[in-house]
């Protein structure tokens, strides 16, 4: 028996550098994490600091192609897990692309 995706949109497995960028005042330092899934309402990323949920970001990823621009949209924290191996990880839903 086959398994039946429930999502809308298909994910991509990736494993590229991405840069969060908070959109408050208040604490604008630049997060860096690992984009490991990505499609079209939402990613998922792994870093080294926790994420606060409801918090919005401003999230980059780089093109490593000319033909392709790059990813460049606003995010907010959904998911903020630490990992059984003590790795931390979010999921953020797209609000906007920029």
């Amino acid at each position: 028996m086959f398994h039946e995706e429930k999502r809308d949109f298909r994910r991509m497995q990736i494993h590229t550098p991405a840069k969060l960028i908070p959109l408050d005042v208040a604490n604008g330092a630049e997060i860096e994490a690992i984009c490991t899934d990505l499609s079209a309402t939402g990613l998922a990323i792994h870093l080294d600091e926790a994420l606060e949920v409801g918090r919005l970001y401003r999230v980059l990823i780089a093109s490593t192609s000319t033909a392709i621009t790059s990813f460049d949209a606003t995010a907010r924290v959904i998911r903020a897990t630490k990992e059984q191996d003590g790795s931390l990880s979010a999921g953020l839903e797209i609000v906007n692309f920029n």
